[in-house]
């Protein structure tokens, strides 16, 4: 029987011990035997929810890369802390896995990159919505052609009243982002994973912080502790070959309703994400197609993009979420905030 992989964990918050976790724990082949993270009482939960013994615990995440053998570490801290366990986890040879967004800039997800190609390890990014069944089904009609020459793409993810209630989100020191790094990132990567990477050229955007930095009952913050840049931001992003995408995100917006959905549009027909569903030209009507619901439970998509992280690393396929299609990512995440604070557009 083949050596399980060991898996050590840097964070050990909510997406950790509520999403991560159980990923591995439905794989026979992994275990996981180390923790670190700063708050005793997190560390606590998640090792007895793992079953990591105290002496594989540590408030120093590097304690734990020097004294714990380990194959894989995963990165769950706060956005501002990605980048450097990812370079000293490469620096000790493991495979890493790191949450979204991949960092705070470009210029740190290349040297995590770089980290990871010196280290021959592999680098993956935790975009988990790419690995949900309605995702899938959109990649199944692209690849098959059903859409065409895609032009234009709308991501959407709009809460009405959604500010996290932990500060680890809306603080600038650990964040760095609102919910264009916390919840924009997972619409706009689906989308630009369904229309294969296209070169960023120039983004426009508007970014706003209005409602969650008034004084309100609706508000899980005083004001002055709600310290990222945006409560809601919306962008106008142009690639090399002509395509256009609009990204909307907000924790806070007056709205009827929320809004979360991926739209594709090409020269032969689009398709959405919520509901799942196809439009295409043929004989000369427009037929509109809703997938079909299957009476099997859906893999929950961390579960399966742990799965398949841990599948690319066994059977050395390439990382299911690279960096460097992170990169691009991150580059229009650094040209919104960099557009909203000029009030220019900015070119890439």
């Amino acid at each position: 029987m083949a050596k399980k992989l060991r898996v050590g964990f840097v964070g050990t918050g909510g997406i950790a011990t509520g999403a991560h976790l159980p990923g591995y724990q439905a794989l026979d082949s992994v275990e996981v035997v180390g923790a670190a993270d700063v708050s005793d009482a997190s560390l606590s939960r998640f090792a007895e929810k793992a079953g990591v013994p105290a002496e594989n615990c540590f408030n120093d995440y590097q304690e734990m890369l020097d004294k714990v053998d380990l194959d894989i570490v995963t990165v769950c801290t706060p956005n501002s802390w990605h980048c450097r366990p990812t370079l000293d986890a490469f620096a000790k040879g493991r495979h890493v896995l790191v949450e979204k967004p991949v960092a705070i800039s470009a210029d740190q997800c290349r040297e995590m990159i770089e980290a990871g190609k010196k280290a021959k390890k592999m680098f993956m990014v935790g975009q988990t919505l790419r690995f949900t069944k309605g995702a899938a089904q959109m990649k199944r009609w692209v690849d098959k052609n059903e859409l065409g020459n895609i032009y234009f793409g709308r991501a959407q993810y709009l809460r009405v009243r959604g500010v996290p209630g932990r500060l680890g989100f809306v603080t600038k020191e650990l964040s760095e982002g609102g919910p264009i790094y916390d919840i924009g990132v997972h619409v706009l990567d689906l989308t630009l994973h369904l229309m294969g990477f296209p070169e960023p050229v120039s983004v426009s955007a508007g970014v706003y912080n209005t409602l969650a930095t008034k004084k309100s009952p609706l508000m899980p913050f005083p004001p002055e502790k709600y310290t990222v840049p945006d409560d809601a931001a919306f962008a106008l992003i142009r690639f090399a070959d002509g395509q256009t995408v609009i990204l909307e995100a907000s924790w806070a917006l007056n709205l009827v309703s929320g809004q979360h959905n991926v739209v594709l549009c090409g020269d032969k027909g689009g398709c959405q994400l919520e509901p799942t569903a196809l439009v295409r030209e043929r004989a000369g009507v427009l037929e509109n197609i809703t997938n079909e619901i299957f009476n099997y439970p859906e893999r929950a998509g961390h579960v399966e993009e742990i799965r398949r992280f841990v599948e690319a690393i066994q059977k050395k396929k390439p990382s299911p979420v690279p960096g460097e299609e992170a990169l691009i990512t991150q580059r229009i995440l650094d040209g919104i905030y960099k557009s909203g604070e000029t009030g220019k557009e900015v070119e890439l």
